[in-house]
Order: structure tokens, then sequence, then C-alpha cells
């Protein structure tokens, strides 16, 4: 049987992932490709600590041209395009013909319409986060303005965890006092797709903190002279310290590829991740799936895991032969840090009818432990 070549497209966590299982399920005549605009992987559950000194990149992250030892064909290019009908990916003036393409290239940030958003901070990148630690270790006394730009946006539970360690951090140097912290999102709720319960937890923990939460509030403007945010109801408020969480858009070449849908996203079979066009898979952030309730798988990195073990599983199977189907059933959960040394932990089942199932256990030691535990064993495992 002639060799297949299988492309990933992306180094996050779903195509390292994808890539990894895919070279332990085929045999050696098989060529599993990935290929990302970096050669850096990091995870961004962890951009908070980066931001708040207590990690650095080097602790939450791997050099993907370590998966070459592996015989995952890693290639460091920016792509710059997709051919779905002469199934080709483009790179730096290269073509590479495949077999069966796993789209996992994340989104990509904007500030959209919103004038003056580009002048804030953010820890939504590494590189945000680590220009964001001086700001803070420097900042004393003032207002500091967390915003929610738009809707979707990943990691649904980074705003607050970033909200209240940044509340930890200023009791810890003894300046909480002369510090106001205040955070706003277009959601009604924290968490929503979550559920009612948890989203009032949530909000009850940034009152206890003393943490000015804003839900319902849609992002019109920066003014950065100012210093003030202006909101399509009329409201606005002046800040000290901005960081935001940017615009989510699909990334230009997935859109001019024809995968995106009118909704902005790649849509996929909620089940197996396939897309409409023959032997193209879709996973992680740049997907859009659908849930019973109306709402949205949120974007996070638990789910691309998920997806991309299916994936991987049904790729693998089919070339080899098998008859077997992997499904992805929805779970899935996330950490929610919440200073002195805890944190909360959200699990579930987002695909139950009529709503997902979906519990927080509150904030202790243990779950904060998991946390760190699952960073070290994640780059243990998969490099």
């Amino acid at each position: 049987m002639a060799g297949k070549t299988v492309a990933v497209l992306g180094g996050g966590i779903g195509g390292l992932v994808a890539a990894n299982r895919l070279r332990k399920l085929l045999p050696r005549e098989h060529r599993v490709v990935l290929i990302d605009r970096s050669v850096w992987h990091s995870l961004a559950l962890a951009y908070t600590t980066v931001m708040l000194g207590r990690k650095v990149a080097r602790q939450i992250g791997r050099d993907l041209r370590r998966l070459n030892r592996k015989r995952i064909e890693f290639i460091a290019a920016e792509i710059t395009g997709i051919d779905l009908s002469g199934k080709t990916v483009r790179f730096d003036g290269q073509e590479l013909t495949y077999d069966y393409l796993i789209v996992s290239l994340g989104t990509q940030y904007s500030v959209g319409e919103i004038s003056g958003l580009g002048t804030a901070y953010t820890y939504y990148t590494l590189e945000g986060a680590e220009g964001l630690r001086e700001e803070i270790a420097n900042f004393t006394s003032g207002r500091i303005a967390i915003v929610v730009a738009g809707l979707p946006y990943k990691c649904p539970a980074a705003p607050y965890e970033g909200a209240l360690l940044l509340d930890h951090y200023f009791r810890r140097q003894r300046l909480r006092a002369d510090v106001e912290i205040r955070l706003f999102t277009p959601e009604p709720a924290p968490l929503p797709v979550a559920g009612e319960a948890i989203g009032s937890a949530v909000t009850e923990l940034l009152a206890g903190r003393e943490i000015w939460f804003s839900p319902n509030a849609r992002l019109q403007a920066v003014d950065p002279q100012g210093k003030k945010l202006v909101f399509l109801d009329g409201l606005d408020a002046s800040y000290d310290l901005l960081i935001a969480v940017p615009l989510h858009e699909v990334p230009t070449v997935v859109r001019e590829a024809g995968l995106a849908e009118e909704e902005g996203w790649v849509k996929v079979d909620r089940e197996t991740m396939a897309t409409t066009f023959e032997g193209v898979y879709a996973i992680g952030d740049v997907t859009q799936v659908s849930l019973a309730s109306g709402l949205m798988l949120p974007k996070a990195g638990v789910f691309a895991h998920g997806e991309a073990e299916v994936v991987a599983r049904n790729i693998a199977a089919e070339i080899k032969g098998g008859k077997g189907r992997w499904d992805f059933g929805g779970e899935g959960g996330c950490f929610l840090e919440t200073g002195y040394g805890k944190a909360a932990k959200v699990t579930g089942n987002f695909y139950t009818e009529p709503d997902p199932e979906v519990r927080m256990r509150q904030p202790s030691f243990l779950w904060r432990w998991e946390k760190e535990g699952f960073i070290r064993t994640w780059l243990w495992r998969w490099f």
C-alpha cells in the first residue's frame, strides 16, 4: 500500500495531540506533517502565571522541533494557502500534497472596528503576558479594567481568573486598598454555557473579593488619551491600566480556503469533526459546534484535545482498513484559579440535552495542585 500523508495545520493543543496520536497509530510508511508559524508551543492556561511573574516561558512550553525525533515532520512556516480541490497546502513558496488534512489553526486576534483597542494590554498571548508582567509589577494605585472585547472568545474562565489573581496579587503587595479592579463582558453572566448556578457562583466570588463586575457590556471604543472605555449602552468607564480579551476571528487562510461558514467559523460534524470536504477535519478553536441549548461549545484546549484524539483514531483506522468509528462526546472542563493557592474546577458534558450538565467544584488547594501537575505532565507526555 502506498504511503499516505496527513497534514496537521497548527501546533497548539489539538494539532500536537493529533500529530502524536497519528504517529503512534500509523506504520512508518505514512507521513505525519505538522506545520506552524512558530517553533514554540505554550500552554495558554498558564499565561496568567506569566503575567504575575510566577512562571516564565520555558516552564509552560516546549520547542516543536523536538517532534522530529518522533518521526513527526515539523515545518516552521507561515501557511499562505489551502487548496481543498487540489489537496495541497502552500507555505513559504512551497507546497505539500496531502491525503488527509486536520485544520487546528485556532483563532487570530483583531481590534476589528473598535477604535483604540490596540492600545490595551493582554494576557491572551505569551508575549502579551510577558509585557503585562512589568506593568503590573510597577502598578501601585489606580483602576485596572479588564474588558472582553467581543464574543466568542477562548478560555472562557480566563477573564475571571485574571481578575481574581490580580486581587490576590495586590493584597499580597499590601496595595489592594489603592487598586480598583473592574471586569466588563458582553456576556449576561460568567461562563453562560455552564448554566446559571455556575454563573452565580463566579459572580459571588468576584463580589466577595470586591471586584466590580459589569455583564452585558458591549465595548464600542477605547479612548487611550482620556483613558476611557465607551460601551454601546452609553456607559463609559475610566481606567489607568487596560487589559483586554481581544476580538477573535477565524484565521484568514482558513476563510480564504472556503472552509469558514457565514457565521465566521468552520462548521463540522460534532461527533467526528469532519468538514463538508472529503478527508478534511477541523478541531479546536477554529470550529463552531452548536449545542442543543442554542449556545456554542466553548473554545477551550480540553475540547481540542478530545477532538484530536477522535480525528486521529478515525483517520488511522481508515488508512489501515479498519471499520471502527470513534466519536467525540462533548466532555470537558477547566480550572479557574482564585488566588491564595486555590483553584475551582469546572467539568461536565456539554452535549447533554436540553442543556449541558456541568458542575463547579469549590476552590481548593487540590485543584490548584492538579492544574500545576497537568502542566508538567502535558509537556512531558507530548514532547
